[in-house]
């Protein structure tokens, strides 16, 4: 027995010598080749990779520090008048395992950004599996009462409700009642749904600031990469999602920089084709013109409005035969149909007669302009010759389609309406003439003495030719 005990001692002695711990890296090391490292919260742990941009940092036209000098000017996306600070602003942006708000839906990534003075510092929380999601949102949770503002693309439908139910169902309480949202994306359309094939944000970033992405992993394979992390447990998977969700997250601020510098007039409409050659810019659309314009004076600048359709009505107004007809045919009747609305019917008349005098004998079924000068004439200028003539010269058009348009109700009701505006326009001519006629026998025969009005030629019709 002994000699089978000092055998099996030898046996023991000899496997612990022969034994090698393999070597297995830290979780931080395996993080640190994309930049990240392991945070702790007081709910936990979950993986943290931060980036700080410095003074001098440039995303596509604009340094980054430029927001503290502007910031103020996005007061007007809310009527609360509250000041707007730089530094109180959070940039959010997730991604997440799917599209839908509800509860399997899960952002595994959130990426935010805040300013510290004139340096830019980009943090994103990634959580390796689902029990790290609480630590995430409790160091999030922490964070929160520094800021006024969530910045974000699309962030106030889709990102925030997604964080705000994980809250919920990690039984955290979330506080959002004093922040104020700015979703960048509503901005975006109303400046840039027509000239742009997508507002989706990499679009315009490329587009207006200036900044082209190389090699980008779309938002949509987001979803995949991250579930292949969680089969082969390989950070390097993600590295190209840290990348896009931190551009995402920089070109919001560069994004509020714009709009910024929009409201305040640092950004003027360039009119010049020479200035566009000196300056590497692209002369504006007439379509973009007319969009800024509109969304100047909806966010309460007025005067700032007035620079770009000033700058679109010269435009409108210069060229004899634009190049591409429709748009300059388009932009003629939004920009009538915007000075119509504020009441400056002089210059909505100068262009409803620019547009009839561009299209000439088009057959063309577009009669809003000839309505629209009639019922001027009728009701403002109590000219009822040239609002006959107007009236008539839609329905000679409207004649003239006749024979391409058989059956067609809308266009039989249209016909109707003219036929209607042009009898009636005519019985008040009739009762004028003889008003006119009896007062002057009244004169004439000793009676009360009274203005008579001049009598006006009656002219000469296109229409009439037709009929």
């Amino acid at each position: 027995m002994s000699g089978l005990r000092e055998r099996l001692g030898r046996l023991r002695g000899t496997g612990a010598a022969q034994t090698v711990t393999p070597s297995v890296p830290a979780a931080d090391d395996e993080w640190a080749q994309l930049g990240a490292h392991i945070e702790t919260s007081p709910g936990g742990s979950f993986v943290m990779r931060r980036r700080v941009y410095g003074t001098d940092s440039v995303h596509g036209k604009y340094r980054l520090r430029e927001l503290a000098d502007c910031a103020q000017q996005l007061v007007c996306f809310h009527d609360h008048g509250a000041a707007v600070r730089h530094d109180a602003l959070l940039f959010f942006d997730t991604e997440t395992t799917g599209l839908g708000v509800g509860a399997g839906n899960v952002p595994f990534m959130v990426g935010i950004g805040y300013y510290s003075g004139e340096l830019f510092t980009v943090e994103q929380l990634l959580i390796r599996n689902p029990a790290e999601e609480q630590a995430m949102l409790v160091y999030l949770q922490e964070l929160l009462d520094r800021f006024t503002h969530i910045v974000s693309y699309n962030g106030r439908t889709f990102d925030w409700p997604i964080l705000k139910n994980r809250y919920v169902l990690n039984r955290l309480k979330l506080d959002d009642s004093k922040l104020l949202q700015l979703d960048l994306l509503y901005p975006s359309r109303s400046l840039w749904r027509n000239t742009l094939p997508s507002c989706r944000l990499s679009k315009v970033e490329e587009s207006r600031l200036g900044f082209e992405r190389v090699d980008d992993v779309p938002g949509s394979m987001a979803p995949v990469l991250y579930f292949q992390y969680l089969a082969e447990k390989n950070p390097s998977v993600l590295q190209g999602v840290f990348v896009h969700n931190e551009h995402d997250i920089v070109t919001l601020a560069a994004l509020s920089i714009h709009f910024s510098k929009l409201l305040s007039g640092e950004i003027e409409p360039i009119t010049s084709s020479e200035t566009t050659e000196l300056e590497g810019e692209s002369l504006m659309e007439l379509e973009e013109l007319y969009r800024t314009g509109l969304w100047l004076d909806k966010m309460d600048r007025s005067a700032r409005a007035e620079t770009f359709l000033e700058d679109l009505f010269s435009r409108l107004m210069k060229d004899p035969k634009p190049a591409n007809s429709s748009e300059h045919e388009s932009a003629i009747l939004q920009l009538a149909a915007f000075y119509k609305k504020k009441g400056d019917y002089s210059r909505a008349v100068v262009l409803w007669q620019r547009w009839i005098d561009i299209k000439n004998a088009s057959l063309a079924l577009q009669l809003e302009p000839y309505l629209e000068l009639a019922m001027y004439y009728e009701h403002r200028e109590k000219n009822l010759s040239q609002a006959i003539f107007y009236a008539e010269e839609a329905w000679a058009k409207l004649w003239r389609r006749r024979s391409l348009h058989r059956g067609d109700r809308k266009q039989d009701e249209i016909e109707q309406a003219l036929e209607k505006r042009i009898s009636r326009l005519k019985n008040k001519v009739r009762k004028t003439e003889n008003t006119d006629v009896r007062e002057g026998s009244l004169s004439r025969n000793g009676g009360p003495p009274t203005k008579t009005k001049a009598r006006k030629m009656k002219p000469i019709y296109a229409s009439e030719g037709l009929i």
